[in-house]
This record gives C-alpha cells, structure tokens and sequence, in this order.
C-alpha cells in the first residue's frame, strides 16, 4: 500500500497548500444532501462512508491526471478519499475545528465574484481547512530547524547558490537611426541622470517612463545580437546605436556585478523554507502510513479497490 500513498501525496499537498479547487472552474453536479439510504462503499475504522459523501469529493476533487484511464482515475480518487477521510477522523478526535468566518475568507480567494458558492462547496472548504490546521498541529509544529543545520545545508550546497555575471541596463529606443546618433552624441560615460531624462522624453520602448531601465540580466536571458553589445559594455559605458526590428536603441551599462556566491545570510530564510518544506513531506508520509497501518478498512464496493 505504501507505493499508492506516495503517489496520492503529492496531490494531496498540493490541496493542502491552498492550491484552488480543480472543481471550481465551473459549476458542480447538484449533489442531494445525504440521505440514509445512501449505499455504504466502506468502513473505516467503524464508521461509514457512503457512496454520496465519495461522489460530492469526486465533484470537487483536483483532476489533473488525464493520462489515467476512467477505472484508474477513480480508483485513485478512491484512495485519495480514503485518506482524506482518516486525517479528518484524526482532526475530528483532536477537537480540530474551523471558524465560519475562516471558510468565507478562503471561498472569497478561491472562488470568482460569479461563481456561486453551494453548501456542498462550503462543506469542501471546512474539511481542506480542518485537515490543514490539523497537519499544522500535529506535524509541523513538531519539527524543529536551528542554524547549524540551515548553515550545514549552505556549506554543502554552495553551487546553488551563485549569482552568475549580471548586469543593469538602460535603454533608449527610438525609431529613426538619425534621431538616436543625435540622442548617442549628448550622452557621456557614466552620466545616468541624463541618459534616464533621455529614455524618458524620446524613448519609444515599453522602459520609456521608467527611465529607460531594462532590468538585471546573466547571460543568456537576451536574445544573441543584444548581449554581444551590451555584455562588452563596462560600467558607465554606452553602447554606440544599435539596430533590432523593434528600433535602433542605445544601451548604457548602469551597473555590472560579477559572478559571485551569495552570502549566508542573503539565503538562510530560503534554505529554512526548503529545509521545513523538506521535512513537512517525509514527517506527513510516516504519519499517513502510521494511520494507515492501525486503521481498519473495510471495502463494501466491489467496483472500488485498496491494494
């Protein structure tokens, strides 16, 4: 069994996070409230689940697997339920509620100002929140970072952590090859207050107002013909004009950082963030096939499978 719970996992963080509902996109299958009469597909742990309760999940559920055959999607489905349904019982023995105010919040969020929000729909959200606050409680609150171990992480992984050669550019871009010579002759080495006031009177580029600033870039974010001008630029430097489709343009190096490793503390919140994350993934999977192995599961529908 512990081969399909890692499949389904994945999915299930992913719903976890907050990631919008798969259903959300349009409107659900009217789903009649549960009656008593609704058929048992299983058993967990003595209580049962009916074949109305498993239908609502599929109406809602994320579907993402369109490689999957029908019979093999909701079999999956089936297992994704099942586990939903233990961590829920789990929340449930831990007093895990959720605020009517807190689902509203989080529909708000997922939902468009004209998508409708049905009982059925609400009913999803608690359940994703109290399993969530519950995860929360009783994994991540458990885990434990200290610096020794993000700088551990750091020392060990030093070549993610380099910053290739960048570089700052300014840009003026005009359509005239006569009116971008004129603009070129009144600019001078190093002089960025002029070269902006240039950008934005006369630049014809979307980086006009902003005073003509491209951004940061490494090697290989530009097309070809404009980082061999601009990559041969030193600091200060303006390049003579240059012709594209787009225009003639004039590129001056504003600033230029050589490739270089980032300091610890310039990455030690996204080294804790991975580590956590990291951590999060490998507790939850022991947690669920812990709850999986003490739990008593009892198949009724022989068109469902838990193998």
């Amino acid at each position: 069994m512990s081969g399909f719970r890692n499949m389904i996992l994945k999915r299930f963080i992913l719903v976890l996070a907050l990631v919008p509902l798969g259903g959300c996109g349009e409107e659900p299958e009217e789903i009649q409230p549960t009656q008593p009469e609704s058929p048992t597909i299983a058993v967990l742990n003595g209580r049962p689940l009916l074949r109305d309760q498993f239908q609502s999940f599929l109406s809602l559920a994320p579907d993402d697997s369109e490689e999957e055959s029908t019979d093999s999607r909701r079999e999956t489905r089936f297992r994704e339920f099942l586990l939903e349904q233990l961590l829920l019982q789990e929340a449930t023995r831990q007093n895990i509620t959720v605020e009517e105010e807190e689902v509203e919040r989080q529909l708000v969020q997922w939902l468009s100002p004209e998508q409708e929000v049905t009982e059925q729909l609400r009913e999803r959200v608690r359940i994703l929140l109290t399993i969530q606050r519950f995860i929360k409680q009783e994994i991540v609150s458990q885990i434990e970072i200290g610096n020794q171990e993000i700088y551990r992480y750091y020392t060990t992984h030093a070549h993610e952590y380099i910053i290739e050669d960048e570089a700052h550019v300014l840009e003026v871009m005009v359509e005239d090859r006569e009116q971008a010579e004129e603009i070129r002759e009144q600019l001078n080495f190093g002089d960025t207050r002029t070269f902006k006031s240039m950008a934005q009177g006369y630049s014809r580029g979307l980086t006009a107002q902003a005073g003509g600033d491209l951004g940061t870039f490494i090697r290989g974010q530009l097309p070809d013909n404009f980082e061999k001008t601009i990559f041969q630029l030193k600091p200060g430097e303006i390049s003579p004009v240059f012709r594209s489709p787009e225009g003639y343009h004039i590129f001056m190096m504003e600033e230029w950082v050589p490739r270089h490793a980032q300091k610890f503390y310039e990455v030690q919140e996204t080294i804790f963030e991975k580590l956590v994350a990291s951590k999060e993934r490998v507790a939850l999977d022991e947690y669920v096939n812990r709850l999986f192995e003490g739990a008593s599961i009892e198949i009724h529908d022989e068109t469902l499978t838990f193998e």
